[in-house]
């Protein structure tokens, strides 16, 4: 298989024709490599209808609502490609997203997981300037301070998610937070400057982490990520 392949994780609950977007913005991607798996978690909109008028776009569905993690693992694990990124039902990718991502992991084999800057999309109307203003250098230190990294502008190898146990399921909210930590903790992780995608905020949208009891959960997992994190970093520096 080549090496370039890359297989793009679409998770979808209740996306409305938003997702219509998503898959158009993978579909025109300079890199034409790709296996999109779009994972129906369970919505009580017809999602398969939407995927269903594109050609070789694998369609999941959930038999009950599993949460963004364990809707990814499951696009994951029904996938095999060397390469996994990760699209938003709601999110807009340039059609740049996937070479720039690929072209770093050329130029440098080391690294586990890619990302990069990208606009926020508010309301569908209003487009602001590039999140980032200056170019940022990832490390575990920087991560245990503050999340840099924003779901859609990654590509990660898959041996290196399947090292650390893909996403934690039991998180409804910042599951990805954790993923990244997990992984800034054994590989280096290129930031690429250049905005990626467009990021969609509808404060009055429907999806899943938009519910009040998920948001109060946020602060309490971000503790206890990290938290995880300095244990598994003491351990590790103890043991060599």
């Amino acid at each position: 298989m080549n090496d370039k392949y890359v297989d793009i994780i679409i998770p979808a609950y209740n996306p409305g024709t938003f997702l219509d977007e998503a898959i158009q913005s993978a579909l025109s991607q300079t890199h034409d490599n790709i296996n999109i798996i779009v994972v129906d978690d369970n919505s009580s909109e017809d999602v398969e209808s939407i995927v269903k008028k594109y050609s070789n776009i694998k369609y999941i569905r959930n038999e009950k609502n599993l949460g963004p993690a364990a809707s990814r693992n499951v696009g994951i694990k029904s996938s095999d490609a060397p390469y996994v990124s990760l699209l938003d039902a709601d999110d807009i990718w340039y059609n740049h997203k996937l070479e720039l991502s690929l072209d770093s992991f050329n130029k440098n084999p080391e690294i586990g997981m890619t990302c990069g800057n990208y606009h926020v999309l508010l309301n569908r109307r209003r487009l602001s300037k590039p999140f980032y203003s200056r170019p940022i250098k990832i490390t575990w230190e920087k991560m245990m301070r503050q999340n840099f990294i924003a779901s859609g502008s990654t590509t990660i190898k898959r041996d290196v998610l399947e090292s650390i146990g893909l996403f934690d399921e039991e998180l409804w909210i910042s599951e990805d937070y954790d993923c990244w930590i997990k992984i800034s903790e054994n590989y280096p992780i290129h930031y690429i400057h250049r905005p990626l995608y467009k990021y969609s905020v509808i404060p009055s949208g429907n999806s899943l982490t938009n519910s009040s009891n998920i948001l109060k959960s946020q602060d309490k997992n971000i503790l206890q990520i990290r938290n995880n994190s300095k244990g598994r970093v003491r351990k590790k520096i103890l043991l060599k």
